[in-house]
């Protein structure tokens, strides 16, 4: 058996974890096989209530710790443990 290794990924803000929670939930109800956009991420997370610049803003910190990645110009939601 394998020990279990501590998550490196650095920890959330209040404020990153909903912004995760919410996207989690968007990717859910698109047909997009759990992709978004950059734009519509952020469209989303404006309409939940966010500024487009605090949006921005806390998807860039969630690409910078892990939680999202991009490719092109989608974002996906790695599987969390």
């Amino acid at each position: 058996m394998y020990p279990v290794m501590p998550s490196s990924r650095r920890s959330l803000s209040t404020s990153e974890q909903s912004v995760l929670d919410h996207l989690d939930t968007y990717v859910e109800t698109t047909a997009d096989e759990e992709r978004i956009s950059h734009a519509d991420a952020v469209t989303y997370l404006s309409e939940q209530g966010l500024t487009r610049a605090d949006a921005r803003e806390i998807i860039e910190q969630l690409l910078l710790k892990g939680y999202l990645y991009e490719v092109g110009d989608r974002l996906r939601i790695p599987p969390r443990i």
